[in-house]
């Protein structure tokens, strides 16, 4: 784990995964690489002994390792865990609902960090809502909301809250929560937008991010998703990181060389 960390702010970006909180710091230390033996799988990812692949890109560093957990049976919640949790996934479809469409989130506010990818979707952040603190979740204030599409009339199909603890934050309550981070993030801003000219998770060096006048992420933060919109469950469950049915405008998870597509 990085030895320093400090915020740069709310930096939205979506690579395949989600927009996130991103934080610089002065760890060089390459990602660990599971290229080997490769079996891409729409899913998302491939399992303990299998390297992770999305949108046909080898998934290097912490995301790879983190979102492991996903392939484990979820763990069974007493009384108070399955009370608590419901309570909080009511609070997180209020929440959803408030923003029904791109055209009402963008006018409260929200930027659009990135595209469309399949399988995570548009994300927009940077919104009125507070951040996540270092320990938990607010789930009534969530820090993105993940459209189908990023046409004015594409619609809501869940949410994603970040963490700046140094561990995997107890979040929503219970243990089946997966959280995520990723290694590698290359970001500019151009006319107040977010770009990524490089896929998330890859082999980016410093100098070819500042080549594309970006600046390079080593890690950052915890996020989770939270696929609570009824009728947009996701078929993996309603923390996976990776939803099944949201797919490019074509139907299938083709994408451009950075991992976007046209959605909705």
């Amino acid at each position: 784990m990085v030895a320093r960390w400090f915020t740069v702010g709310l930096l939205g970006f979506v690579v395949g995964a989600a927009a996130i909180l991103l934080f610089d710091s002065n760890d060089t230390t390459r990602p660990v690489s599971f290229a080997s033996a490769i079996t891409p799988s729409e899913s998302g990812h491939a399992g303990h002994s299998a390297p992770v692949v999305e949108n046909g890109q080898v998934i290097t560093g912490v995301k790879a390792q983190d979102i492991a957990a996903e392939d484990l049976p979820d763990q069974p919640l007493d009384q108070a865990s399955r009370e608590l949790l419901a309570s909080q996934l009511v609070a997180a479809r209020q929440a959803a609902a408030r923003y029904p469409t791109v055209a009402d989130v963008v006018d409260a506010g929200w930027k659009l960090a990135g595209g469309f990818s399949p399988l995570s979707g548009a994300h927009y952040v940077s919104g009125p809502a507070p951040l996540t603190g270092a320990t938990g979740i607010d789930a009534g204030h969530p820090d993105t909301y993940i459209y189908d599409g990023t046409s004015p009339n594409a619609h809501i199909v869940g949410l994603m809250y970040n963490s700046m603890s140094v561990a995997a934050p107890e979040g929503f309550a219970g243990p089946n929560d997966h959280w995520h981070r990723h290694s590698n993030v290359c970001i500019r801003f151009s006319a107040g937008a977010i770009e990524v000219p490089f896929p998330a998770d890859a082999e980016v060096t410093a100098k070819q991010c500042a080549g594309q006048g970006g600046r390079l992420m080593p890690i950052t933060t915890w996020m989770v998703h939270a696929w609570v919109v009824p009728g947009w469950e996701s078929p993996d469950g309603v923390f996976s990181h990776n939803h099944g049915n949201l797919r490019c405008a074509d139907g299938t998870i083709t994408t451009d060389k950075i991992g976007f597509c046209l959605g909705v």
